[in-house]
């Protein structure tokens, strides 16, 4: 049973890469880093030539419990690099959905512009299909400012002041909440379910992000009164300050531009630090190319203080090697 398949160009070339094979590793990242492939090739006896920046490689992944192949997407060729001792090609490809156009630096202003109607046009300037929540889609962006910046950057800044996640997976770019597990097409993302059986190995660590701070704390200038103002956000609820408050705040360095910006900053940041609070990192006994960052998931028979969280993937490295073939993840949650 081949473990991949894979096609240069929509030529197979599994046989030919099966032969030569020395590693295959590909990771999957939540938010906006692009998928990422490696390579790694003998070049023994001197035949394979340097592959051609911008090539196209597609990769099927295999279950190995069922020899169901799944489709891990389309990757473009953007590093080669050959070495020796011995002597072998190494290939790196990022996601192809990653469009070169997203990362050209431009510059424009929005005033009084609704999220989805910023992020409708960067989607058809660069022709993508824009999947965004409705929940956010008419949140008001009072104003920003693109200056010699990409519009894929301008986004990513956006959907992290306002705790979104900005992605783009499969074709469409994605835009939702932080923790909202569902597909563009409104389905929701499998569960992983795991069991202690299931792992190799695994690392549980857990940080107490809430104990320097009670609260977070956003600035901003009144342009009714000409003041410096604050918003204070605590457990998910916010306040309006005139002074700064106690040590116990954290404070955010960089002045909000309106007081709803303010509010929605001093909330993301609240949130980020809640959701941190508990790392799980895992390696699969056997391989589960099924599984894809953002997914919610859950485990039992560890410790009953690690299978008590919600836990959400927020990486996928799926192996293949002469050392064999498997799945690492990472997990977060929060309190």
């Amino acid at each position: 049973m081949n473990l991949f398949k894979l096609t240069i160009e929509g030529i197979d070339r599994t046989a030919q890469v099966e032969k030569r094979l020395i590693r295959l590793s590909i990771t999957d990242k939540r938010g906006i880093g692009a998928d990422e492939l490696s390579l790694t090739l003998s070049d023994h006896d001197a035949a394979l030539p340097l592959p051609i920046n911008s090539n196209e490689i597609r990769l099927w992944l295999t279950m190995p419990e069922t020899g169901d192949m799944i489709d891990k997407g389309t990757f473009t060729i953007d590093q080669a690099e050959h070495s020796d001792t011995p002597d072998q090609l190494q290939i790196r490809a990022n996601s192809a959905d990653f469009k070169s156009s997203l990362k050209v630096k431009r510059s424009d202003r929005y005033h009084q512009h609704k999220l989805g109607e910023i992020a409708s046009s960067v989607a058809k300037r660069h022709d993508l299909i824009l999947s965004i929540d409705a929940t956010v889609v008419a949140m008001m962006i009072d104003h920003v400012d693109q200056h010699r910046e990409s519009d894929i950057n301008l986004l990513t800044r956006l959907c992290d002041d306002h705790d979104l996640m900005c992605t783009i997976k499969a074709g469409p770019l994605i835009i939702k909440p932080i923790g909202n597990t569902k597909s563009p097409s409104g389905a929701a993302l499998g569960a992983v379910s795991i069991t202690r059986q299931s792992g190799d190995s695994h690392r549980y660590s857990r940080a107490d992000r809430t104990s320097d701070y009670d609260e977070t704390t956003s600035s901003y200038h009144d342009d009714k009164t000409g003041k410096t103002k604050h918003i204070s956000v605590k457990d998910g609820k916010s306040k309006p300050l005139n002074a700064l408050p106690n040590d116990k705040s954290h404070l955010l360095t960089k002045p909000a531009k309106s007081k709803n910006e303010a509010v929605s900053k001093a909330k993301a940041s609240d949130n980020k630090k809640a959701r941190q609070v508990a790392s799980f990192d895992l390696t699969l006994a056997v391989a589960r190319p099924d599984i894809i960052a953002d997914s919610p998931a859950t485990v039992r028979g560890f410790r009953p203080y690690i299978d008590q969280h919600q836990w959400t993937v927020v990486e996928v490295i799926h192996d293949l090697s002469g050392s064999g073939y498997s799945t690492g993840i990472k997990c977060e949650a929060g309190i």
